[in-house]
């Protein structure tokens, strides 16, 4: 019959034990240090404003939207303004009514200045109209499609800008700037959790040479117009600029 250890081999045996264990816990260690980590996310946009203060990042993105929209005859679809026809005016507010005849404020979704930004699609005809060309359904698509990647730019990199509103160059019938895009965090938010040409693939299309994918989704994200009601002035609140629902309508 084996004899049992005595105290010095039981602790011996003890620690024997204790530094295999380690060792096969420091071997773990070493090798989950040297697996590679996750692949870090793909940036959202291949382009960024480099600015710091969010007044600076609008004026950057204007241009660099503006600059990438072309009419088939090479000059640029339509310069790309900062503001709206405020005239000067102090505004509270993006205001839209929920109501057939609102009278009072409480008669609308009020969407706070102070987290808006306002861009003006200009051509260089007179009153903002595009000069080159005739009014179609299909150029109309694509000023939708450079409002919507204006709106997607400024809510991923213009933070704390919440709302985004684009008037679009006046239609054949009309004499101002009459039609607006309305744009809010909350409808975007699937696209600013993406990489920006998973939602625009290409780069901007002609008038008339968009991809029927792209065009759908210009007509999902960017198809309803508001039609621009004015500044209005509410009693208590101050100046607000009003816009309505409208009927889609050619550029």
């Amino acid at each position: 019959m084996a004899r049992g250890l005595g105290t010095r081999g039981r602790f011996a045996l003890a620690y024997l034990l204790l530094g295999v264990a380690a060792g096969t816990g420091l071997g773990a260690l070493i090798v989950l240090l040297q697996r590679p980590g996750p692949a870090p996310a793909p940036p959202w946009s291949s382009w960024r404003p480099a600015a710091t203060a969010v007044q600076d990042r609008v004026v950057q993105i204007a241009d660099h939207v503006g600059k990438g929209y072309k009419l088939p005859g090479g000059d640029q679809l339509t310069q790309v303004r900062i503001g709206g026809p405020a005239n000067g005016k102090k505004l509270r507010a993006i205001v839209i009514p929920t109501v057939p005849n609102p009278q009072t404020l409480s008669d609308y979704q009020v969407y706070d200045w102070s987290k808006s930004v306002a861009y003006v699609l200009c051509g260089t005809g007179g009153n903002c109209k595009i000069g080159e060309g005739s009014a179609s359904r299909a150029r109309g698509t694509v000023i939708r499609r450079e409002a919507l990647e204006l709106a997607l730019y400024t809510l991923k990199y213009a933070d704390p800008i919440d709302n985004v509103l684009v008037f679009v160059p006046p239609g054949p019938k009309e004499k101002k700037l009459t039609s607006t895009l309305f744009f809010r965090r909350s409808d975007l938010s699937s696209s600013l959790g993406k990489p920006l040409r998973r939602t625009l693939p290409r780069q901007p299309p002609l008038p008339g040479e968009i991809a029927a994918t792209e065009k759908a989704t210009v007509d999902d994200l960017a198809g309803n117009l508001y039609t621009y009601a004015g500044i209005l002035r509410t009693n208590g609140y101050g100046n607000v600029l009003g816009i309505a629902p409208k009927a889609a309508a050619s550029g």
